[in-house]
């Protein structure tokens, strides 16, 4: 048997799922997290379960201590080193500006050029050796590292995509020279041209990778020391796992780490409910989450941007993320204009019902006047933990409604109808501007806040069916409990499609797979357990982005005129138009290596009885309703419900508002029916 726990720690709750097989029974610790201090979170949700630690066979972590690390400036004090004459790389960027109609924006370097340094090499963009590396250079450099009193160093050499030797010499000497840096060379995390992502790329992993070092050590000492003798796992941003001690060397891939889990899980429950195309909602306390997850596979990038001018070249899955989450604050501006967000309450003092010294009043505050959470609901399984209206009401009435001269409830509703808005604006930009009809996907509500507001987003966009999973308000930790382990292995090309040979293409595949099987069977994955997928970045040799080719697990007989095929085909998908007449470039060759873990059996519990509801008032956008409050563990597969109507859960509320038909799925999720 193998007991596995699943653990999210998001900006305001840590959520723990504990999966045990022999029952198939799933057990949920929602407590509130500990910023500065996640490991005291993940431990407090732990010991509520009573299972000794040393029991688990597996933990299975999402953590954005990374993203913070990025988003708060808060990382190692770190160093450039590159070819003499590009120092400039990272000032330079690609003058791009952070809106359309700006003519400025606020970019700050993770490295200042102050810590920039230059040694003698040139590589050309063929691989070729232009100037030899300089051994004298190479010591000046790590002088000035040494000087400059650096924690971590980014080695990132021009074309070293191309010929990497000069970059692995030197990173090897800095390593040997100063035994006490953390040294990141951009061989290792990012292969591929674009010297600028490249390099930016490469910046963040060293930036990030001693905090991300020093926290997992710190949870995996933590955790063997009251028992738990095996590796932590950790949510990568592919929505694959990969073991603690590797994630550390390769933080830059657990960038998105949380809101990867929920997309995973949030794929799985629409294929259980037959609903192939779902959009991810997942409305937390700090933030919304939004991924375009088309044929039941989240969509994938091979480029985010974490913060403004620094984007990252390493596989994502396509997440778009505003500040529009239950702890977002509303405030009237200068103008008299209502603003949501995107500042938030945080755990810590939260929002003003949590009665923690917050004052100010947020989405969570607003729902409560409107009866949409009930003041005596338990939220979570933090002892002590209640509600206070009063408070909440307070903090809308001065903050909101007496400057807009409203009343409370009118307030109320304006927070509401802003904060959903914005989210209805994230869901068209995965959709909408992706050339995708999000009345032709399924939204899938989840996190603590997102059952409330899915239903009404679904009416703003034009989705006809909502599917809000049996824990939302954990369904980032159930992604952790069900996620595979998945390595990525990318390969510079560079060439006309008609100047690759078969042979050439098939043995950087088999050399990739190669890797990746004995990468995971060190991992302890039998081979029947290992699944290999290839895929092409290719695009039209005058275009500066490329596109994702999908390739198969096969890796033989891709000729130049099969990989303009499938090029073609692929191209047609995305634009529905191609040029034939124009040349084709293989950019890279990518190869995606996937360890299966045991699948998680749920057992969904049949209810013994079902007691009457209670009634409360809710307001909703029409009006005042008396609706009936149901318990979701009291509701029965097949049942059906007609909205308006309130099902409580403690991770959770769900809203189901009128005009609403609700169905319980066999596997517990509900699939709601929203009238256009």
């Amino acid at each position: 048997m193998e007991i596995v726990a699943g653990i999210d720690v998001g900006g305001t709750f840590t959520d723990v799922l504990l999966h045990h097989p022999g029952t198939g029974e799933l057990r949920l610790a929602k407590v509130f997290s500990t910023p500065g201090r996640q490991a005291d979170g993940l431990l407090t949700g732990l010991r509520q379960f009573d299972v000794p630690l040393g029991e688990l066979d597996a933990v299975v972590h999402g953590t954005t201590v990374a993203t913070n690390a990025v988003l708060e400036r808060k990382g190692s004090r770190t160093a450039l080193v590159t070819t003499r004459g590009f120092r400039d790389v990272l000032e330079l960027r690609r003058r791009d500006r952070p809106t359309t109609y700006g003519l400025t924006g606020a970019y700050r370097p993770l490295v200042p050029r102050s810590r920039s340094f230059e040694v003698d090499e040139r590589v050309d963009a063929d691989g070729r050796v232009v100037e030899p590396l300089s051994a004298g250079s190479v010591r000046a450099v790590a002088d000035a590292l040494r000087a400059a009193e650096v924690e971590s160093v980014a080695v990132c050499l021009l074309n070293s995509y191309a010929n990497a030797d000069h970059e692995r010499t030197l990173a090897h000497e800095l390593r040997r020279l100063l035994p006490d840096v953390e040294v990141t060379a951009s061989y290792e995390v990012c292969p591929e041209p674009g010297e600028f992502e490249r390099a930016t790329t490469t910046v963040v992993n060293a930036f990030v990778r001693a905090p991300m070092s020093r926290y997992l050590g710190a949870v995996q000492e933590r955790l063997k020391h009251e028992g738990f003798a095996r590796d932590v796992q950790v949510m990568q941003s592919n929505g694959g796992l990969i073991p603690a001690r590797r994630a550390g060397e390769l933080a830059v891939r657990t960038l998105l780490s949380g809101p990867a889990a929920g997309t995973v899980a949030a794929a799985a429950f629409g294929e259980a409910a037959g609903l192939p195309d779902v959009i991810s909602c997942d409305m937390g306390g700090t933030s919304f989450d939004v991924a375009l997850i088309p044929g039941g596979r989240p969509a994938v990038t091979a480029e985010s941007a974490i913060d403004y001018g620094i984007p990252i070249k390493v596989p994502m899955i396509d997440i778009t993320t505003i500040g529009a989450g239950g702890g977002s604050i509303a405030s009237v501006d200068r103008a008299g204009i209502l603003q949501v967000g995107p500042e938030s309450a945080g755990s810590d003092p939260g929002p003003a019902c949590y009665g923690r010294g917050g004052t100010r009043p947020t989405v969570t505050d607003a729902n409560i006047v409107l009866g949409r959470i009930s003041a005596e609901q338990r939220l979570g399984t933090q002892d002590g933990f209640t509600l206070d209206r009063d408070a909440a009401v307070e903090a809308v009435r001065a903050h909101v409604a007496e400057p807009l001269g409203l009343d409370v409830i009118a307030a109320a509703l304006a927070i509401i109808r802003f904060a959903n808005e914005k989210m209805a604006n994230a869901i068209r930009m995965v959709s909408v501007d992706k050339g995708h009809d999000p009345r032709e996907f399924a939204l899938v509500g989840f996190g603590g806040a997102g059952p409330m507001h899915v239903a009404e987003l679904a009416r703003a966009v034009g989705a006809t069916t909502v599917l809000v999973p049996p824990h939302p308000g954990a369904l980032s930790a159930y992604g952790c409990l069900i996620a595979d382990v998945k390595y990525d292995y990318v390969t510079a090309v560079g060439s006309e499609v008609d100047d690759c040979t078969a042979g050439g293409i098939e043995r950087i595949l088999a050399d990739q797979a190669e890797l990746g099987r004995k990468t995971l069977e060190a991992d302890g994955f039998g081979d029947q357990d290992i699944a290999v997928e290839h895929v092409a970045e290719m695009s039209f040799a005058k275009q500066l982005y490329s596109i994702r080719v999908p390739l198969g697990g096969d890796r033989e007989a891709w000729t130049p005129a099969k990989l303009t095929e499938e090029f073609h085909r692929e191209y047609l998908a995305i634009y529905q138009g191609r040029n034939p007449s124009g040349a084709i470039r293989l950019i890279s060759l990518r190869t995606v290596v996937t360890g299966k873990r045991k699948p998680v059996e749920q057992v969904v519990t049949t209810p013994g009885g079902h007691p009457a509801p209670r009634e409360r008032t809710v307001v909703f956008a029409d009006g005042s309703h008396t609706v009936p409050v149901l318990r979701r563990e009291h509701l029965r597969p097949g049942e059906v419900l007609a909205g308006p109507a309130i099902v409580e859960q403690s991770d959770t509320t769900i809203v189901l508002p009128p005009t609403t038909t609700t169905t319980v799925h066999s596997n517990g999720s509900l699939i709601v029916k929203v009238a256009s």
